[in-house]
């Protein structure tokens, strides 16, 4: 437990005193210490910090708020209980929400630089604002100078460390504006202010602030808005990936030409014709896309049979019209296929041409052909 300005030290009690023995105490400190008892030179001066410090620890009230002021600020920076001024945010504005924020900038010149540390109270919107302002200012003007450069890169790395490692400070500004919010009756503020200060808080801080709470007598609010550190810390490296982007944009730009050309390459074989009357019909394989392997029925070696039975269609395309139904084993002539050699043409027994699946046929005879088939010329 702290004691910033030496109260209970005054009073030669414990912090954790309770009323009655600081009531006690102060009555036979002042019989000692009154100056009509006590002739010696401080006797003045030492009654008037009795007195000084029994004002504020005899009422459970302020001696609350002299605890909770005592856990943020030493002796030196130490407020004016009675005089608290709301800490606003970077616009001047009131808000419950607002945090601390630690940012570095350099600003390099050529000649000289400059190297500026600033705390800025700001809600999380102002945050990412100025998260996203101060690491412009790094990456394009922190460079310009030999020890600026060197400067500019710890000062990156410590904006990307600070964020969310303000405890202290967000600690004091928090039970700060929960004091002053409520000085000024703005006690749904304060309530705000007291339980954003909960995050930060020890145990004995945590337990000063829930009694402060309880003594605002306020209803709580369903959810505090959370504040997102890791999006903070992203917005650090906008500036980066934007001229790496930058610098990438030209390979991309080929990639996606490249793309785009190898598309209009690809062969596509099931297409529609719009005819002048207004309707459509679906158009016959173009047959300049298909590999074509010239007819000889003495050449046994292009001779193919079906694995399973299987529609023999139109075209090399599931979506055209099945021509006829293959059966298991049904021998086939091959006359073409595919350049990706996906679909294979063939010739079936009565000379018509049609498409099956590679993966549907397998080298040789199966069922020899019927008597008058054309692709074999024992069958003639």
């Amino acid at each position: 437990m702290t004691d910033s300005l030496g109260y209970y030290a005054i009073l030669e009690v414990d912090a954790d005193a309770d009323a009655g023995l600081i009531k006690n105490q102060y009555r036979d400190l002042a019989k000692i210490w009154h100056p009509d008892s006590n002739k010696s030179e401080d006797a003045m001066e030492h009654f008037q910090k009795l007195s000084v410090a029994y004002d504020v620890l005899k009422n459970e009230d302020s001696r609350l708020v002299y605890d909770l002021l005592s856990e943020i600020y030493t002796p030196e920076d130490f407020p004016d209980m009675d005089n608290l001024s709301i800490l606003k945010d970077k616009y001047n504005r009131e808000n419950p929400l607002v945090r601390v924020v630690t940012l570095y900038k350099v600003m390099g010149k050529i000649t000289k630089y400059t190297f500026t540390e600033d705390k800025l109270v700001c809600t999380y919107d102002q945050a990412k604002q100025e998260v996203l302002r101060y690491s412009l200012i790094n990456w394009f003007c922190g460079w310009w100078h030999p020890k600026a450069f060197v400067k500019n890169i710890k000062a990156i790395k410590a904006n990307i460390h600070n964020i969310g490692h303000n405890d202290h400070d967000n600690l004091t500004l928090l039970i700060h504006n929960a004091i002053a919010f409520r000085e000024e009756k703005k006690n749904k503020q304060a309530l705000i202010s007291a339980l954003g200060a909960l995050e930060f808080a020890d145990y004995r801080q945590a337990e000063l602030l829930n009694r402060y709470i309880a003594a605002i007598n306020e209803p709580h609010p369903a959810k505090l808005p959370q504040w997102r550190m890791m999006p903070l810390k992203a917005l650090q490296f906008v500036i980066p990936f934007l001229l790496l982007l930058a610098a990438c944009y030209p390979f991309i730009r080929q990639y996606n030409f490249n793309r785009y050309m190898k598309k209009q390459e690809t062969i596509t074989y099931f297409q529609k014709v719009n005819l002048n009357s207004g309707g459509e019909i679906m158009d016959d394989v173009v047959v300049s896309k298909i590999v074509s392997i010239p007819v000889n029925i003495t050449d046994n070696g292009k001779l193919v049979h079906l694995t399973e039975e299987t529609p023999i269609m139109y075209g090399p395309d599931k979506k055209f019209d099945v021509k006829a139904k293959g059966k298991v084993g049904q021998t086939l002539r091959i006359t073409g296929y595919t350049p990706d050699k996906t679909w294979w043409r063939i010739m079936m027994d009565n000379g018509e041409m049609g498409f099956v699946p590679a993966k549907m046929l397998q080298k040789g005879i199966g069922t020899p052909p019927p008597f008058g088939s054309k692709i074999v010329p024992g069958a003639l």
